[in-house]
């Protein structure tokens, strides 16, 4: 398929014991494409993945630390999470995200201190 709406795909929470976030999401050949949403107050708690990541604040406030270093990002910035790289959030506000990850991975991440598994993780919903 070449044109997708996410408000016609699933609602899904892929990381439901590290991050609030839930939303929509594409699969491409190589990259995911999703749109999430996190309620203020809530977390993604300290994780990583052995996989790129860029995500896009379209709406609301959060403090994301990225291997240890602590920003306020809202509207209109671009995060740049690389390979490995421990970080975690509060949304200040109500959060709307786009994430675009590449697919080697998987969207799930791994609790900061844990080793990777040797492979992605199999409940990938995609």
């Amino acid at each position: 398929m070449a044109i997708y709406r996410f408000d016609e795909l699933p609602d899904v929470q892929q990381n439901p014991n590290l991050s609030s976030a839930h939303g929509e999401t594409i699969k491409g050949e190589r990259i995911y494409f999703g749109r999430r949403r996190r309620p203020a107050g809530t977390t993604a708690k300290p994780h990583y993945h052995p996989c790129e990541q860029f995500i896009f604040i379209l709406k609301g406030r959060q403090r994301i630390t990225i291997d240890g270093e602590e920003f306020n990002v809202g509207p209109g910035d671009v995060i740049h999470i690389p390979p490995n790289t421990v970080h975690s959030t509060i949304a200040e506000e109500d959060m709307e995200v786009i994430y675009v990850k590449d697919t080697t991975w998987s969207l799930k991440g791994v609790p900061a201190g844990q080793p990777a598994p040797e492979a992605p993780p199999e409940n990938d919903p995609f």
